[in-house]
């Protein structure tokens, strides 16, 4: 059968798929997508022959109706193929998303969501099936540059003496070690949310960051940084291929003046060279900029974003009552 899906409980089909694909990111990973804490985890998956186009989106009923939405989980996945997006032909994309709204339109899913990745989707165009809409959150740090030219572009000129005077202050980088430095950037973390009234906060508990470090299908790491012996700030990092990820960041509100996020930032960079990363990649949180984004300067000709691929099924019939009470649930997660 050239369609079908594969759920979160078969792991290795889920992890091969993805594994075969001509490119991928942790994102589309069956270990990170076993975090999510609701709705469900599904890819999607188009087959002929020896091509595929694969897309892992999360399923979730709308309360009070009787229909689905669906969305990719937080980050950048979006569809991976057995070949590169440029060379996969009109007709397999086209099959695919045909098939693709037919699955949308028996399962009663009214509205879908995927964020594209911004290095693997470049070529990505759909052929029928929404539309693509431009987002700014997001930049592409290419690590191949010495780190006092990418720095200059994409930190602006401030950036090197303010990691130079947060040396002087007594700030240090360290890789995080034990359960209690994770569980400490979770507080930070959870603050941080609290404090910015976002209630995505709630899905990153302790419990999911001790998952996050113990991944299947890529690597990651937390940097913290310090005043003294005092965990002030961190960021969590995910390598996969050539790709780094500044997945999440966050800073105790009493260090935020200071800015250790622009120490932590150089830290990460040197750190994913060091690795043969090609790519740094920032991103923000549910469509908002987080305070990773306070700790660099925004430059147009460097900033490109990423794109967005809203797909909605026309054919479902939606009660008045439930479109009122879905208008909330149109934020990408």
């Amino acid at each position: 059968m050239p369609f079908y899906t594969v759920s979160i409980f078969d792991n290795k089909r889920w992890d091969r798929l993805v594994r075969n694909a001509h490119a991928f990111d942790f994102s589309h990973t069956w270990h990170y997508h076993s975090t999510a804490t609701s709705g469900e985890p599904v890819l999607l998956v188009y087959e002929e022959k020896d091509e595929f186009i694969a897309l892992p989106l999360i399923k979730r009923h709308i309360p009070g109706t009787e229909i689905y939405e669906a969305y990719t989980i937080s980050g950048y996945a979006g569809p991976v193929s057995s070949r590169s997006f440029a060379q996969t032909s009109y007709v397999m994309q086209e099959r695919f998303e045909s098939s693709l709204l037919d699955y949308f339109e028996r399962e009663r899913i009214m509205h879908v969501n995927i964020r594209l990745h911004p290095t693997i989707h470049k070529a990505f165009k759909p052929v029928h099936a929404g539309r693509l809409d431009k987002c700014d959150d997001s930049l592409l740090i290419d690590l191949s540059h010495p780190a006092e030219i990418h720095q200059l572009q994409h930190f602006g000129e401030s950036f090197e003496p303010v990691v130079s005077m947060l040396h002087r202050k007594g700030y240090t980088i360290r890789q995080a070690t034990a359960i209690n430095d994770v569980d400490i950037f979770a507080d930070i973390f959870q603050h941080n949310m609290l404090r910015l009234n976002e209630t995505i906060g709630s899905v990153y508990d302790k419990a999911w960051f001790r998952q996050m470090m113990r991944p299947t299908g890529f690597d990651s790491s937390l940097l913290v940084a310090c005043r003294g012996t005092v965990i002030v700030a961190g960021v969590l990092l995910t390598f996969c291929n050539d790709i780094m990820q500044l997945h999440l960041a966050a800073t105790h509100e009493n260090h935020l003046q200071d800015t250790p996020l622009k120490l932590l930032l150089a830290e990460a960079a040197a750190l994913g060279k060091s690795l043969g990363m090609q790519y740094m990649h920032l991103g923000g949180i549910a469509d908002k900029a987080d305070a990773l984004f306070a700790a660099k300067a925004i430059c147009p000709d460097i900033y490109p974003g990423f794109k967005s691929w809203n797909v909605s099924t026309a054919n479902i019939l939606i009660p008045q009552s439930s479109r009122d009470s879905r208008q909330e649930l149109l934020i990408a997660v």
